[in-house]
């Protein structure tokens, strides 16, 4: 029997793990979870080792065990191991991101089987040769470039298919935004309705753990999910498809910030299975790679419904006193409400107001804890965006004046001028606000598939994967927002939405159109945008990236400095600068920095960031990593490590 385990904290500690005495749960074993005390509070760890050797320490016990059999696998814990190196993260940080909340229940419930090839969509030579095409290579990547409506998600259901002809396969299926898993869950369970089990952050604790359960006991082959999926602890993963892979959600924000293509690639080296990514806007990196012949890729030129054609775009300059919705775009909404077609309106700002403006001190009314102005929200709170602090109307007037001027629009408001421009019209809006009850979603996207809504309003949850067959006209309000950020992704990002969004008019053989407002009609980002040809937009932005040597010509790592003190924040950024630069070869790595991150202050923290520059992720890695202990010396100032950055504000 052994005394002793080795535990792995979700703490950012040097040493992996922490010794514990087991004595008391002979039954344990590796890959369940424990409570323990760590400085006199409990704490939840991984057991990731048994042994009897008695270190030369007091070592307390484990106070609970969380799980009889392992929630988490020896191929997870392989893989946690490559992301700490990877990531330079903790062991229990990587384990953590793995296994979601929850506790094991007694489950009766029996699983039939039963699949039903019938369901699937026959599909077209093009889509036929391509999927062919995979299944027969020997590659491991493979990237369907396919313009909007062009049928990828059908060759996904027949690689699926052909997939699980080996009953110990498993799939993954990653989607960039929660609202879609509503319409790819039922198409999935139509055919499968035995194998599918749903993972993202809209379930609650014990939904999600027992989908986990479910996948861990071999009672589901295939998982649907938003970016954690990628961990599910399938038996054998063969196939992981990545839909709207140029996404930026898909890359994860808190320690370890990997991205869930890298984790894809390596999961799938095991049983030598196949990363299948699909767009209709790839990635810079993505696409640069399938040119180069590094993956392989495919092309759909067509729509895949016959006499559906990629809509008319119609591009519009914004005056300056026109309203909200211009007279142009009410036209065009009344001409589709008149035909009984279905219209979608996209604003990539939500809120009612984004600026609050105070005439008697003449300034922006800002957050008190971030360098960013507040956003008035028709509940009559003014909240911030990025930290998530709120303020009453009346507490701002006694600090700022009774004068204050709501100044630009978001979707609320695009909201509120559509029910009083078509009082008659059934109008619905889908953002961050509106969607905080889990159901909205699944609810507004069933009534529109339905014909019970006629206007659909809203962010970028509503800007990609969506198929719907009664939209024929999408209005997209303030086009060029983004184009001035300070990230040389923003182009990319903007071309990607515009045309995504632009995608859902005209879906099938009724003939779609697209109404585009922007104060910038002349940027050029915005005539590609208008042109929808990507293989354009690439000859354009690959010239800026390689003379700046940004991706896909350099490898980048960020490092981000934060605290509450400012002056701390900025000294520590430059004595690890001076650090990194005497250990570097210029002639392989360039710095850039350190200087404040345009977002300078988020939630009281003051913000500098480094950015490194190579041609070899490994060269960074080898820098950075002797430095790492260096990073902790200073408790009052954090340092973010981010390999691979998609947000550099």
């Amino acid at each position: 029997m052994n005394s002793f385990c080795e535990v792995a904290l979700n703490l950012s500690w040097e040493s992996d793990t922490l010794t514990y005495s087991i004595l008391s749960f002979p039954e344990a074993k590796i890959g369940c979870r424990v409570e323990v005390n760590l400085r006199n509070e409990k704490a939840s760890g991984v057991i990731t080792e048994l042994h009897n050797s008695e270190p030369n320490f007091k070592v307390l016990p484990v106070t609970k065990l969380i799980d009889l059999e392992p929630v988490i696998t020896q191929d997870q814990l392989n893989l946690a191991h490559w992301m700490k190196e990877q990531y330079l993260c903790t062991l229990g940080e990587a384990l953590f991101k793995m296994v979601p909340k929850g506790r094991r229940k007694k489950d009766l419930r029996k699983i039939g089987l039963g699949v039903f090839p019938e369901k699937i969509h026959p599909l077209n030579p093009s889509q036929n040769k391509i999927c062919k095409a995979i299944l027969d290579s020997k590659s491991q990547t493979h990237l369907i470039f396919g313009i909007t409506g062009s049928g990828k998600t059908e060759i996904y259901l027949s690689l699926i298919f052909e997939t699980l002809k080996n009953p110990k396969a498993g799939v993954i299926y990653l989607i960039p935004e929660v609202g879609l898993t509503f319409s790819i869950v039922k198409r999935l369970l139509e055919i499968f309705p035995e194998e599918v089990a749903v993972i993202h952050s809209y379930l609650g604790i014990k939904e999600r753990f027992q989908s986990y359960l479910d996948i861990l006991s071999h009672k589901k082959r295939i998982v649907v999910g938003t970016r954690s999926a990628i961990f599910a602890p399938l038996e054998s993963l063969d196939l992981v498809i990545i839909d709207e892979e140029h996404d930026g959600s898909y890359k994860e924000f808190s320690n370890p910030r990997y991205h869930a293509r890298q984790i894809a690639f390596k999961r799938l080296q095991k049983n030598s299975g196949k990363l299948v990514l699909g767009s209709a806007t790839p990635s810079i990196e993505i696409y640069h790679q399938a040119k180069e012949g590094k993956i392989e890729l495919y092309e759909l030129k067509e729509r895949a419904v016959a006499g559906s054609k990629l809509p008319l775009i119609t591009l519009s300059e914004k005056k300056e006193k026109e309203s909200l919705i211009s007279g142009d775009l009410q036209f065009r909404i009344k001409q589709r409400l008149d035909k009984k077609e279905q219209i979608i309106l996209f604003l990539n700002r939500r809120g009612y107001s984004p600026f609050l403006f105070s005439k008697e001190k003449n300034e922006f009314i800002p957050c008190p804890n971030c360098s960013t102005s507040l956003c008035f929200h028709k509940n009559g709170k003014a909240l911030c965006h990025l930290c998530g602090y709120k303020s009453s109307l009346d507490l701002l007037k006694n600090l700022f004046g009774t004068d204050i001027e709501f100044l630009g629009s978001g979707t609320q408001k695009i909201e509120e001028s559509l029910l009083s421009l078509f009082p008659q019209a059934k109008v619905e809006r889908l953002d961050q606000d509106s969607t905080q009850n889990k159901e909205v979603i699944s609810d507004v996207l069933l009534k529109l598939e339905d014909g019970q809504i006629d206007i659909l309003t809203g962010t970028q949850m509503i800007a990609k994967g969506l198929d719907l067959p009664k939209v024929t006209l999408v209005g997209i309000i303030n086009a060029d927002l983004g184009l001035g950020m300070p990230d040389f992704r923003a182009a990319e990002r903007v071309y990607a939405l515009l045309s995504q969004v632009a995608g859902r008019a005209g879906r099938r053989s009724t003939a779609g159109e697209v109404f585009l407002q922007s104060r910038d009609i002349s940027h050029p980002v915005i005539k590609l945008a208008v042109d929808q040809n990507y293989e354009q937009f690439y000859e354009y932005e690959i010239p800026f990236r390689k003379s700046l040597f940004y991706p896909p010509f350099s490898r980048l790592v960020r490092l981000v400095f934060r605290s509450t003190i400012e002056e701390l924040a900025s000294q520590f950024s430059i004595r690890i600068a001076e650090l990194l630069k005497t250990s570097m070869n210029p002639s392989k790595v360039q710095i850039l920095g350190p200087s404040p991150c345009p977002f300078a202050k988020i939630d009281k923290n003051f913000r500098f960031h480094i950015l490194l520059k190579s041609h070899s992720i490994l060269e960074l890695r080898d820098l950075i990593k002797p430095q790492v202990p260096q990073f902790k010396k200073e408790p009052k100032c954090f340092v973010e490590i981010d390999f691979d950055p998609l947000d550099l504000v």
